[in-house]
């Protein structure tokens, strides 16, 4: 089960004061009118998480479509030999140390949280067509302090959390945390697939043979295959930690609590 099912409303919200001690309202069964309207809501909650995933995964395209369509002369190789040679190594510098690391978690981290969200969306269209689900909500909000968002006194809410679980939801669930939760793994993941978004702007402006090209992609694919391998593993290193966390509280502290 994902971390966040523990979590509770944040009680400084008004929805939490108004509530008192009434039951979570993820447990209570939705009402006709609910029931009725929610495929729409859904579905316009989809759409919205599906246009924000295609702009995030489009992101990194954002630098060489910049320079072509500001200056279609732009040349990478007079960018670097051209100019004054202090000012392009201390960019280049920059670029690596600051700019590579940023970007390239930006480029990792907000497609992994939004494509997410998009396709937690969709699943709750389906369900809320489906008569198995009439009887229960399908997602619900969480309050964290571990999650990206605004600058707040409380906890940040997390919404589109799956009711029910099954393994599906919980993939996707837990691909979520991995954009909205900070984390170095993911920090580093991104890293190589900031220098590939870097190098790709470099080559294509770089008048280059087919030889050399043929180099710059193997290398930029490398930098994408190893960001992939690296959230992979910091996927299951969570799911690891998560299964053994509970085998924990489902061992000697259980068997205790049974024998009282």
């Amino acid at each position: 089960m994902p971390s966040y099912s523990p979590m509770k409303p944040n009680p400084n919200s008004a929805a939490a004061r108004g509530a008192g001690s009434r039951p979570d309202r993820s447990w209570t069964p939705p009402s006709q009118a609910e029931r009725a309207l929610r495929p729409l809501g859904y579905l316009l909650v989809a759409l919205v998480w599906t246009v924000l995933g295609a702009v995030t995964l489009a992101l990194p395209a954002a630098l060489p479509f910049g320079l072509w369509s500001t200056n279609p002369d732009f040349s990478s190789r007079e960018f670097v030999t051209g100019g004054d040679t202090v000012i392009t190594v201390l960019f280049l510098v920059f670029a690596l140390v600051v700019l590579v690391p940023l970007l390239g978690y930006a480029f990792v981290a907000l497609p992994l949280g939004s494509v997410s969200l998009a396709v937690l969306s969709w699943t709750y269209v389906a369900r809320s067509l489906r008569p198995s689900y009439a009887g229960e909500r399908l997602s619900s909000t969480g309050w964290s302090r571990n999650v990206i968002g605004p600058v707040t006194v409380g906890k940040t809410a997390l919404s589109l959390l799956p009711v029910r679980m099954t393994p599906w939801t919980k993939f996707w669930t837990e691909i979520m945390f991995l954009g909205w939760r900070p984390g170095r793994a993911v920090l580093i993941a991104g890293i190589p697939y900031g220098l590939a978004s870097f190098l790709v702007a470099g080559w294509l402006f770089w008048p280059v043979g087919p030889i050399a090209a043929v180099v710059w992609i193997v290398v930029t694919a490398a930098l994408v295959v190893t960001t992939i391998v690296l959230i992979v593993r910091e996927y299951r290193r969570r799911v690891s930690g998560r299964k053994v966390s509970a085998r924990k509280v489902s061992g000697p502290a259980a068997r205790e609590a049974r024998g009282s």
